[in-house]
């Protein structure tokens, strides 16, 4: 028989661990590998830097950037909804012209509607060197002369701006665009799926046993 009290306090149990040693252990795990990787030198020629700085300005852009995220789902999201066979075959086609036509309805105005134009204007309205009365108003001044002086963080704040005007304008055009442009987009791939003949014909026999 033990005659001691047993103390069931969690606190005098002992210290846990702390939560932090995974994290630990998985930077030192990383910089042993990196640290056992052979080194290499990648060539940096002014071509390939410029190259670069391109491509990052491409992806960067708002309206491309739109356009990189709507081609992705559409290589990915339709495929899921088809072969999802927990329901029928006129269930899963429905699905996936429903979720194709999402993807370019969103993908068409996000780009040529709300992003593209929002970002030209953005530009306009945050030239540097621009001497019309609108040329700067979007300008932070007191930023003013790091912007002028590094480019590219002045391509960094206009993307950024650009991305959140747009936010705010989808707000409407997702009402006013999206949503007729999907149910648009969804009858024509039905019709070409020829789910509407098969509505037409089940309705025709429909109305022969109510006659009958």
């Amino acid at each position: 028989m033990n005659i001691y009290p047993i103390d069931n306090n969690v606190s005098m149990q002992g210290k846990s661990k702390n939560p932090n040693w995974f994290i630990k252990q998985y930077r030192r795990a990383g910089q042993w590998f990196l640290d056992k990787s052979p080194s290499h030198t990648a060539k940096e020629s002014k071509k390939s830097i410029e190259n670069w700085d391109k491509t990052t300005r491409w992806v960067s852009d708002p309206m491309w950037n739109r356009g990189i995220l709507g081609a992705t789902a559409l290589l990915s999201q339709p495929a899921i909804d088809y072969y999802n066979h927990r329901v029928d075959d006129e269930t899963r086609t429905v699905s996936r012209n429903r979720t194709i036509a999402k993807i370019v309805a969103g993908t068409l105005v996000g780009m040529f509607v709300v992003r593209g134009p929002v970002y030209k204007l953005v530009e306009k309205m945050t030239n540097i060197k621009g001497t019309d009365k609108y040329s700067k108003l979007l300008l932070p001044q007191k930023y003013l002369e790091q912007l002028k002086n590094k480019p590219h963080k002045l391509n960094n704040y206009r993307a950024t701006l650009a991305m959140a005007l747009a936010l705010g304008a989808m707000v409407f055009t997702n009402f006013l665009l999206d949503a007729p442009l999907t149910i648009i987009f969804t009858n024509l791939l039905n019709e070409k799926s020829g789910l509407k003949a098969k509505e037409k014909k089940s309705k025709d026999v429909m109305k022969e046993v109510a006659n009958v």
